[in-house]
């Protein structure tokens, strides 16, 4: 299930962007839509939240900009889509880190695009992975994960909110996140190259602050990783 919501404070707009989300056949969508921001916001505190919201800037009493500020302040927000007629909030789209930008009047074939290009991206961010902390099991979205490495003889999960040490071998942890935006830094290391900010010839910085070494036998691959996954999330 994709939970989808589609602000707009214009109802022939909004309207026409829920007849879109009903064409989207093959896909189980759960849609919420309103011409309020301030709707939106109540509605993402329930505890499923959104997880790709078509948002339009233009609006009342609050901007687009402003609610897709405060619904992604834990930096795990949904997807940001923003809709709207003019191309002078490219910038501030972008320091909220917005998914795409899209002009009106929108079509249909440009929002069927982005539709399918944001859910494989949800698809990607709700993979889970399992790992044994302790005496429990827990599991962690694959997209809250910074890097895997190897500590002392055990393997450390890194996420926003803390680190989990468990026993495991990193070539299975490779094997289990293969295909989900994951390569290796150096040999002890493996880093979600969704987070990578900045990528030089022997280390890697990552959008929590924090940099890796990149050893230069893996720096080539890594670097090609790198460029797939941005080229498959253009």
């Amino acid at each position: 299930m994709i939970r989808i919501a589609v602000v707009d404070d214009e109802k022939e707009c909004l309207e026409r962007m829920g007849g879109y989300l009903d064409r989207m056949s093959g896909y189980q969508i759960e849609r919420f839509l309103t011409t309020s921001a301030e709707e939106l916001l109540e509605r993402s505190k329930e505890e499923a939240g959104f997880d790709i919201v078509f948002l339009d800037i233009e609006m009342g009493s609050m901007t687009g900009i402003e609610a897709a500020e405060r619904i992604s302040e834990d930096g795990r927000g949904p997807l940001i889509i923003f809709t709207t007629a003019h191309n002078q909030y490219v910038k501030e789209a972008f320091y909220v880190n917005a998914f795409q930008y899209m002009f009106k009047p929108v079509k249909f074939e440009d929002f069927r695009y982005e539709f399918e290009r944001a859910a494989r991206a949800v698809q990607r961010r709700n993979r889970t992975f399992e790992i044994n902390h302790g005496h429990e099991k827990v599991l962690l979205k694959c997209s809250d994960i910074f890097y895997i490495e190897t500590r002392d003889r055990h393997l450390v999960v890194k996420t926003a909110d803390r680190e989990y040490l468990y026993n495991g071998a990193l070539k299975e942890a490779e094997r289990q996140l293969s295909g989900y935006g994951f390569s290796k830094a150096e040999q002890g290391i493996l880093v979600n190259l969704c987070h990578v900010r900045k990528l030089e010839p022997t280390r890697v910085e990552l959008d929590n602050g924090e940099t890796k070494f990149v050893s230069r036998r893996m720096y080539k691959s890594f670097l090609a990783d790198l460029n797939v996954y941005v080229s498959r999330n253009e």
